[in-house]
């Protein structure tokens, strides 16, 4: 089943639920259904619902495609009802410990969103809609796509009629032009880093193949889904090597496209990280400079190794704060703690003290909640757990 991002971690999601108010669920207008095509709904808990789609006939599709299509979005669509019914029931529970009144707003729905089927190409996107409580739910589209001649999945290059690298040079081009310079730290390296990750989706529509990477992974909440299209105009200038970044490539800029068609990047051994405003902050300031970019592993994590409990908290606690700090959040040092501690370790510096006008928020809360990455989420998440495996966690 493919993956859905929940939005927050459940450990978070305790942790932010003190007074918060309900959010109301989206509404979206019908979805306009290509003949042959109707939707279905699977409902295994009242406020769990799972929209999926159903191809009835399609004129020269033999009957067992279209039953092996058919087949896969029931299948995802019993598996997903069965486990967001499981994470409602949990949420519903941890609710009755903070705001009773909001457990029966809980509610989990995929929708069918668009269907576009033209030719042998079948394209679907969903939309899931998620709310556990707090200030607002959590909303993301999914796209699934099939070649009614075989019965099996599309690949971008496949939908865009090209070869794989030609499909992610132009779905580049699409951010670059739609998203890279207007919303903060989306840059193309963080874009090509979701290439074949379950948090990129694609499908197909009247307009183009539509890309979507959901709020958290590159850019925070409020930046909203960062979703762009490859028009057949987009496509054409890179086959043609007419766009402005096909002509960038292999220019020593921070991605190049190697002779084999694999993806370098010089970032390997750069010296510095790009916060908040793409200001440059050197890497040394950071335990972990890279937290914005990948997970942490278990490797990583043998930096927070100290002697004393004290000094391994304090490790660990920093290693959480520089995230918030890559934001220009402002410590307070009377708070004294973890606060006087990263206070002392990034008040002074430039980088910091450039940052400090785009802080959103004197909340760590509304930080963590609403503007900070899935992946950094995921990041503070394994220092939380590993400082419960070394004693340190208070």
């Amino acid at each position: 089943m493919k993956k859905k991002i929940r939005g927050i971690s459940a450990g978070l999601l305790l942790m932010l639920l003190a007074g918060m108010e309900a959010g109301a669920a989206q509404t979206e207008p019908p979805v306009t259904l290509p003949a042959g095509v109707r939707v279905d709904s699977y409902n295994p808990y009242t406020q769990v619902t799972v929209e999926y789609p159903v191809l009835e006939t399609v004129s020269g599709v033999s009957d067992e495609i279209l039953q092996t299509v058919n087949t896969y979005f029931y299948t995802e669509a019993i598996a997903d009802g069965d486990e967001q019914a499981a994470y409602a029931s949990q949420d519903r529970e941890a609710l009755m410990d903070y705001q009773p009144d909001l457990v029966d707003s809980v509610t989990y729905e995929t929708t069918v969103d668009n269907v576009y089927l033209v030719g042998t190409v079948y394209s679907v996107k969903q939309f899931s809609y998620t709310y556990t409580g707090g200030a607002h739910g959590y909303s993301m589209p999914f796209g699934t796509s099939f070649d009614l001649t075989t019965g099996q999945q599309m690949t971008m290059g496949q939908l865009l009629g090209c070869d794989e690298s030609t499909a992610e040079e132009a779905v580049v081009e699409a951010y670059r032009q739609e998203i890279i310079g207007q919303v903060e730290n989306i840059s193309e390296e963080s874009i090509r880093s979701n290439f074949g990750t379950e948090t990129m989706d694609f499908w197909m529509e009247s307009d183009g193949m539509h890309v979507n990477i959901p709020p958290y992974v590159i850019a925070s909440y409020a930046a909203g889904q960062q979703e762009a299209v490859v028009t057949p105009e987009i496509l054409q200038s890179v086959q043609q090597g007419t766009s402005p970044g096909w002509e960038s490539l292999g220019d020593g800029s921070l991605d190049t496209v190697g002779g084999d068609g694999s993806q370098e990047s010089t970032a390997a051994g750069q010296e510095t990280v790009t916060v908040i405003g793409g200001i440059s902050a050197p890497a040394s300031d950071f335990i972990f400079p890279f937290s914005s970019q990948r997970l942490i592993t278990d490797s990583d994590l043998t930096v927070l190794q100290a002697d004393t409990v004290e000094e391994r908290h304090y490790k660990s606690q920093l290693a959480i704060n520089e995230i918030l700090a890559r934001y220009g959040y402002v410590f307070d040092p009377s708070l004294g703690g973890s606060a006087l501690e990263a206070y002392q370790k990034f008040e002074g510096k430039d980088w910091y003290e450039a940052a400090k006008p785009y802080c959103p928020s004197t909340s760590s809360t509304e930080m963590l909640y609403t503007y900070i990455t899935e992946l950094e989420l995921e990041n503070v998440d394994i220092i939380c757990q590993w400082q419960q495996e070394n004693g340190c966690y208070y």
